[in-house]
């Protein structure tokens, strides 16, 4: 994915490289690149599937809910940052001494990244204001108001996301950390053209994720309280069935939730431990590769099988692309039963 071994124009956010390197994949390359498509084929449907199901039912009822919509942005945010991380590796890998991704590219990167997480912490939310009971003012009103303020939630998302994202953001790392004394060529990378080094990038994204994140942990955080105090409820008027109907809304956000940080929580380490060049073409370097893209791909993966709309419609495309498979196998059998058939016939009249 990054390349500390170019020398890098800092100044146009291009690289050019040190004399001529080998482009030959190791195995560890090739294997790297077949995770990495696998899992934006597993990715590409999964958050495709949530898109076209959800603009399906928009046409055909002229309305979406709150959670659809939300499906449907995190879904066409996530496919787009999938096949923007293929790009970044099948550049790295194929041709690591191309030198026309610049700076565009990686705000594009950045801005999808963060575009990704505020649509999953608006989807925690949603299921906090469904679930969560607090007697509070400010909280009731949410509430009772996120419907009619999701539209201006979603565009405040791409509004602070397009913020963090852009030179002015980079320039203001620098002079606040004062990057400028660590842009030395261990830590530079072609594909992060921003800033001195990677360590700008970084510092960014994780600045950068900072709000959402920390929305998200206050909505699980509730959720889990909200559980909780519902169990101890249970437990006093004597209702201990763990498979209590009531709590079968609590279960499923928690598990969604704990799933979320769980994956980014990976995507995050092992995107600065492969990005700070801590390991060398190995193993560990196709688990890190593995983590990045899990994040984007295998997470939807989730959220489909929770979501009984587009588990239904996952299982009727699988079972159609079956049937279709065993229709093409009989006829196909049928074929060659009558070209033998035919054969034979030829034979016995000469």
């Amino acid at each position: 994915m990054f390349n500390a071994s170019n020398e890098t124009n800092w100044e146009n956010g291009t690289s050019t490289p040190s004399g001529t390197s080998s482009t030959s994949l190791t195995p560890y390359h090739i294997l790297s690149l077949v995770i990495l498509v696998l899992e934006t084929i597993v990715g590409s449907f999964t958050n495709g599937l949530m898109v076209i199901v959800n603009l399906n039912n928009l046409l055909t009822h002229r309305k979406l809910g709150s959670c659809d919509s939300i499906l449907t942005c995190l879904g066409l945010s996530r496919f787009i940052f999938m096949w923007l991380i293929f790009n970044v590796f099948f550049v790295s890998y194929l041709a690591p001494n191309f030198s026309e991704i610049g700076l565009t590219f990686n705000y594009v990167v950045l801005f999808f990244n963060y575009l990704c997480l505020w649509f999953a912490t608006w989807l925690s939310t949603f299921y906090c204001v469904r679930i969560v009971n607090i007697q509070r003012y400010i909280f009731t009103a949410f509430k009772t108001h996120f419907d009619d303020l999701l539209p201006l939630l979603i565009l405040v998302s791409v509004l602070i996301s397009a913020s963090c994202s852009n030179p002015a953001a980079e320039n203001g790392i620098n002079q606040i950390f004062n990057m400028n004394s660590y842009g030395s060529e261990k830590n530079s990378t072609s594909f992060v053209g921003i800033g001195q080094n990677f360590a700008t990038y970084s510092i960014l994204c994780v600045m950068g994720s900072i709000p959402p994140f920390a929305l998200f942990c206050v909505s699980a955080g509730l959720v889990v309280h909200s559980l909780v105090r519902h169990m101890k409820k249970m437990k006093e008027q004597e209702r201990t069935g763990f498979r209590e109907p009531a709590l079968d809304a609590h279960y499923r956000a928690v598990k969604m939730m704990a799933a979320f940080f769980m994956f980014f929580l990976l995507y995050m380490i092992a995107f600065n431990v492969y990005g700070l060049e801590y390991t060398e073409d190995g193993m560990l370097s196709c688990i890190l590769t593995f983590l990045i893209g899990a994040y984007p791909s295998l997470h939807s993966v989730l959220l489909v099988n929770g979501n009984h709309k587009l588990r239904n419609t996952c299982v009727w495309i699988l079972q159609k692309a079956n049937f279709c498979q065993k229709e093409d196998s009989v006829s196909s059998m049928q074929k060659n039963e009558r070209k033998q058939g035919m054969t034979s016939e030829n034979c016995q009249a000469k």
